[in-house]
């Protein structure tokens, strides 16, 4: 019974999977490309939530899983001439063995030094992907000449449509996964790792294996993500993979709300279309600089107004009149 209240949908995520099916059908494909970037981007950010929200871990190089998952597949695709599935399906294995690597070291080098290894790899990754030019192309990166996330013949949809449709699947998927991951004995451990690894210990829990498996596992969501994201837009480039987009993941993750998963999403379209709605107010050469404020802004009222994140305050919100109307409605005479 259990494992069937796991696997079971929320209904509020059924009726959106339901209008997402719809959205391919209703928007130009030129929105269903910005559209396709929140779904794979919420997918790192959804990583992220489960090292942060709910093991209690951070990380500062995302950016850099999900820039090795995009470079992996694309290189796979582009160079070798394989398929897209089996390119994704590698970028995620690979994106996990890495996370499972960096997670290693920093248990190794002990504290809280998980954070300062993560910000040394994002800082690294693009001058790695410039360097090794052979392999990644250097300054120019990997390109193709259009999606290789291609529709099968029959199915009457367009690249745009595909590549949507199939990062919800897979977006779907991951959040299910992660979700199921969070809850049961697996939820507990993590919890208690998050509260105290000390206590947590002193109760049985084996905590270097759950932060491992938190670390693999949300490297895994990135990598997934970032193979999806560089296939769809059909280029993968150093400069996406700055340090910036680490923080920006970051960011997403706290202002969204890092304890939920509806928040992955929100973080996700603030980093896609922040950028955008900067540049209509205050113009295309500074609107990167604004939308960087306004992301450090967002994080810094976040933690202090809003701790739990957007979702997490209006669900707090939301739940404040039902509980108000339980504590004042008369008992049974």
């Amino acid at each position: 019974m259990s494992t069937l209240r796991r696997c079971a949908v929320p209904g509020g995520w059924t009726a959106a999977l339901l209008v997402g099916l719809v959205v391919p059908f209703v928007v130009s494909d030129y929105d269903l490309l910005d559209l396709t970037r929140v779904l794979t981007i919420a997918m790192a950010v959804a990583g992220l939530n489960l090292l942060l929200g709910h093991s209690g871990q951070i990380s500062v190089g995302h950016g850099a899983v999900f820039g090795l998952g995009g470079y992996c597949a694309l290189i796979a695709v582009a160079t070798h001439g394989w398929a897209w599935l089996p390119a994704v399906l590698l970028a995620t294995a690979l994106c996990s063995v890495f996370g499972l690597l960096i997670g290693v070291l920093a248990l190794k080098m002990g504290g809280a030094n998980l954070g300062l290894l993560t910000i040394a790899v994002a800082a690294l990754f693009p001058l790695v992907l410039i360097r090794w030019e052979s392999l990644t192309g250097g300054t120019f990166g990997v390109s193709l000449a259009h999606s290789a996330v291609e529709p099968p013949a029959g199915l009457g949809l367009t690249a745009a449509q595909f590549g949507f449709l199939l990062s919800l699947l897979v977006l779907g998927l991951t959040l299910l996964a992660l979700r199921n991951l969070a809850t049961g004995h697996t939820g507990r451990a993590l919890a208690a790792v998050r509260t105290s690894p000390l206590l947590a210990a002193a109760n049985g829990v084996n905590v270097n294996r759950v932060k491992l498996t938190a670390f693999a596992v949300s490297s895994a969501a990135a990598g997934v993500g970032g193979a999806l994201y560089a296939l769809t837009m059909a280029i993968a480039v150093p400069d996406s993979y700055q340090i910036a987009l680490s923080i920006t993941l970051l960011a997403a993750s706290v202002v969204g709300g890092s304890r939920t998963w509806a928040g992955a999403l929100v973080g996700a379209a603030i980093v896609v279309y922040l950028p955008t709605l900067a540049e209509n107010v205050v113009g295309g050469e500074s609107a990167g600089n604004w939308a960087q404020l306004v992301y450090a802004c967002g994080l810094v009222l976040a933690l202090v107004v809003a701790p739990s994140g957007i979702v997490g305050g209006v669900t707090a919100l939301a739940r404040r009149p039902s509980a108000r109307v339980g504590q004042t409605s008369p008992g049974p005479r």
